[in-house]
């Protein structure tokens, strides 16, 4: 019965072995076959390299530049890739741009279709890195995918709001409505000055994290044209939407009345009392500086700090600050204006 038993174990732990053995040969094999192709790959983009830079820097596409193999694609691929990051000139960019879609629309035509998520994924981003606008129609096919990974829709979205496909409002309002705030941001930072405005047009259409992202996009701006929408959202809003819109007016640092603001500093919002501070203190608004003062004992130290970076950008800001530090009983007052006197920001 042993006997057995050791038999069966020695069966098992040669098989085993043998699985062994088979997989370490097929990962030699591979890493093999891996450093021959680059090999291959870093030969042609010797060959290739001053030929795509003089297409590049000239519009004068030599037939002589093939990528007819995959090791040739992938060299034009890498070499299109390095002059992308460095390329300043709008010339070179369109030369560099219309070398990718010639020599390697196919090829990433054809990846939009494989079944490997990586393989999908590298094209998506270097179809956005070379703005291949000849392949919008493919990266639509691909968002109809009945499978698909969110980051897809995403790169997919971007690159289709980096060529201001007029399609991209319909997208994210009516079939892609449950992306995060910051990836609806991130989307819609591509757009110009128009097609944002289409959102702001149709903002009323938009679903919550949509409209947040629509505000901070505005707020990062710092666009004075945009302040009536700016200034409406947060007179209609309430909630997350309504801090977002005065977040927003805080970062443009203006308010057609800044005197609707002034009650802010005593909201019982901790948010809209910091926001309110920052607001004030970019306007140099005098009739803010007994709230600022007094926010400088907010339970909040954003709230604190915010009041004490307000401060010093009024004219004699460090003045009201060391007055507060010799007459103030309040401890947090005091370290909080003794911070931002030491910070040396302040305007005289």
């Amino acid at each position: 019965m042993i006997t057995d038993d050791i038999k069966f174990l020695l069966t098992v732990f040669e098989w085993l072995m043998g699985i062994l053995i088979i997989l370490l040969i097929y990962l030699i094999i591979r890493k093999a076959m891996e450093n021959r192709i680059r090999k291959i790959v870093e030969q042609h983009k010797i060959q290739m390299n001053d030929k795509v830079l003089h297409s590049i820097l000239t519009g004068d596409f030599l037939r002589s530049i093939q990528a007819d193999t995959k090791a040739k694609k992938l060299a034009m691929e890498e070499l299109i890739s390095k002059y992308s990051d460095v390329l300043e000139g709008a010339e070179e960019k369109k030369n560099l741009n219309l070398l990718a879609e010639s020599r390697l629309s196919g090829y990433y035509r054809k990846a939009l279709s494989n079944y490997r998520w990586s393989t999908r994924m590298n094209a998506l981003f270097h179809i956005e890195a070379f703005q291949m606008e000849s392949l919008k129609e493919d990266i639509q096919l691909l968002l109809k995918r009945s499978r698909i990974s969110k980051i897809e829709i995403i790169k997919g979205l971007s690159f289709l709001a980096q060529i201001q496909h007029k399609g991209i409002f319909e997208f994210v309002t009516e079939e892609y409505k449950d992306l995060s705030y910051l990836e609806y941001r991130n989307i819609l930072s591509r757009l110009d000055e128009k097609n944002l405005e289409q959102f702001m047009l149709g903002y009323h259409s938009c679903q919550l994290q949509l409209k947040l992202a629509i505000i901070d996009l505005v707020g990062l701006k710092k666009d004075l044209a945009y302040l009536n929408f700016v200034e409406s959202k947060f007179a209609n809003s309430n909630g997350e939407e309504r801090v977002r819109a005065l977040k927003a007016l805080a970062a443009i640092g203006h308010t057609s009345s800044v005197e609707n603001f002034l009650p802010l500093l005593s909201s019982p919002n901790w948010e809209e009392r910091m926001l309110a501070a920052r607001l004030a203190g970019e306007m140099k608004c005098d009739q803010a500086i007994p709230g600022l003062v007094m926010l400088l004992q907010d339970p909040s130290w954003w709230v604190r700090s915010q009041a004490g970076q307000s401060i010093t950008l009024f004219p004699g800001g460090k003045k009201i600050l060391q007055e507060v530090i010799e007459t103030s009983s309040d401890s947090f007052a005091k370290d909080m204006a003794w911070e931002w006197i030491n910070k040396g920001v302040y305007q005289s």
